[in-house]
C-alpha cells in the first residue's frame, strides 16, 4: 500500500500543532535491530514481500525509479537473500503488486511506470524468475498506485489503478497476464493510495481508496458486488493530503479501519469504521516527520495492530504501537535505517517466529534489514488491558 504521489503544497502550522499529543507515553525500547543491507538498482522505492517461487522462504521485489528496473531477491529462509535478479521497466517504475493474473497458483507482477503512463505485466516462470509478456498496458493520465484483488470471484486477481484526475480504474483478468479495457470510477477527490479488502464483512473485496486535493482529504470505499463493480461511499473526510493509505483492525471489533500518511504535514490519520458501513475520523497524530510509506503489524506481542512509518527526512523508521481503541502511542519507536527511507515490506525472513522488516533507501541504492528483537510485549503498564 501506498504511494509516491501528488504532493501539494500547503502551510498547515496549525495542523502540525494538533499532531503533538499534550502528554507523551513513557519511553519505550527499540523493537527491532539493523541486520545488514544490500545493494539495490538506482532509486529503490516501492517494494513487496510473497513467498514468489514456493520454497517457503519469503522473497523482496522492489522498484529502482531512477535506472527503470525491478530487482528480485530470493529469500534464504535465514534473513538472507541471493543476489538481485534485475528485470527492464518501462520509465520510472513507482508502484508494483502480485497477484495471479493467470490459471497457475504462482504470484505475478503488475508495475505501473510513471512517467510512461503505462502498466507492465509479468508472469512467474514457475522456475524462479519472471516473463515480461510485452503487453503494455496505458490506463490513462498520470497512473499512481495499483493494487490487485479478484473482484469478480472467478479465481484470478483483478487490477485497480489510482489516476491522478478524480477516478481509479479498473482491469478485470482474462487470463494468459491480460485484461479487460479500463473501467472507470469517479471518486471524490485526487486518489493516491489503494488497499484491497472486505471492510464490512460481506465476504466481498472492497476497495479504500486515500483521497488527496482541495477540501476533498480522506477516505473513499469502493463496495464490491463481485461481479467486477463497486458502489462507491461517500468521502470519510480526514488528514491532509494522504500520500500512503494502510488497512487493519485499529479497534479489535473486527472491521477495516484505514490509516493514512500526510507528508507535507507530518501527520497521520486514523478513520475507524463504525460497523455500519460509515467510518470516524480520529485526531490527527504523528509518527516521525515526511511520513512516505506506512505498514502494519502486531509488533509487540499485545494483540492489537501496530503501525511501522518510514520517514523519508529523518532517516528513520518508526513504530507506533496501537492502543486497541483506533489510537496509537506518542512519542513513536524510532529506528535509524540508510538515507531517505521510502517503501517497507514485512514478513518473517529468518523464521525465527516474528515479523522482520526491509526498507528500501533510496539516496543510498540499498534496502536495509531490521530485525524483530526477542521481545514479548514491551508496553508500558498504563497501556496494558484491564
Amino acid at each position: 500500500m501506498k504511494k509516491i504521489l501528488i504532493v501539494l503544497l500547503l502551510t498547515g502550522a496549525g495542523v502540525l500543532a494538533s499532531c503533538t499529543p499534550p502528554e507523551p507515553a513513557k519511553k519505550m525500547p527499540k523493537l527491532f535491530y539493523l541486520g545488514y543491507a544490500m545493494d539495490t538498482g538506482a532509486g529503490p522505492s516501492f517494494m513487496i514481500s510473497e513467498d514468489f517461487n514456493k520454497d517457503d522462504n519469503l522473497d523482496l521485489i522492489v522498484t529502482n525509479s531512477v535506472d527503470h528496473t525491478l530487482s528480485y531477491f530470493k529469500g534464504r529462509g535465514d534473513g538472507t537473500f541471493y543476489d538481485q535478479l534485475v528485470f527492464k521497466t518501462g520509465q520510472d517504475p513507482i508502484c508494483i503488486t502480485a497477484g495471479l493474473f493467470n490459471a497457475d497458483s504462482f504470484l505475478d507482477l503488475a508495475v505501473v511506470n510513471y512517467a510512461d503512463q503505462s502498466i507492465q505485466i509479468y508472469l512467474n516462470t514457475k522456475t524462479g524468475s519472471f516473463r515480461n509478456t510485452g503487453h503494455v498496458i496505458y490506463p490513462g493520465k498520470i497512473p499512481i498506485n495499483i493494487a490487485a484483488g479478484d473482484f469478480n470471484k472467478d479465481g484470478m486477481d483483478d487490477l485497480v489503478v489510482s489516476m491522478r484526475y478524480h477516478k481509479v480504474i479498473v482491469l478485470i483478468a482474462k487470463g494468459k497476464g491480460r485484461f479487460t479495457d479500463p473501467q472507470e470510477i469517479a471518486v471524490r477527490g485526487q486518489p493516491t493510495g489503494l488497499v484491497v479488502g472486505d471492510y464490512n464483512r460481506d465476504k466481498k473485496v472492497d476497495i479504500g481508496v486515500a483521497l488527496a486535493g482541495s477540501g476533498n482529504t480522506g477516505v473513499q470505499v469502493l463496495w464490491g458486488k463481485d461481479d467486477g463493480t463497486f458502489d462507491p461511499s461517500k468521502l470519510f473526510k480526514g488528514g491532509g493530503q494522504p500520500l500512503t493509505i494502510v488497512a487493519l483492525d485499529s479497534n479489535n471489533d473486527g472491521y477495516g479501519d484505514f490509516v493514512t500518511s500526510s507528508n507535507v504535514l507530518h501527520a497521520m490519520t486514523s478513520i475507524v469504521s463504525d460497523g455500519k458501513g460509515g467510518f470516524n475520523t480520529l485526531r490527527d497524530f504523528a509518527s516521525g516527520n515526511f511520513p512516505k510509506f506506512v505498514a502494519s503489524v502486531d509488533f509487540s506481542g499485545d494483540g492489537r495492530a501496530d503501525l511501522i512509518v518510514s520517514n523519508a527526512t529523518d532517516d528513520r523508521v518508526s513504530v507506533s504501537l496501537g492502543k486497541g481503541d483506533g489510537s496509537f502511542t506518542y512519542p513513536p519507536i524510532y529506528h535509524a535505517v540508510d538515507e531517505y527511507p521510502q517503501g517497507i515490506a514485512m514478513g518473517d525472513f529468518n523464521k525465527d517466529g516474528f515479523i522482520d522488516i526491509a526498507v528500501a533507501c533510496r539516496d543510498k541504492n540499498i534496502i536495509d534489514i531490521l530485525f524483530k528483537k526477542n521481545m514479548v510485549d514491551p508496553n508500558p503498564p498504563l497501556l496494558k488491558k484491564s
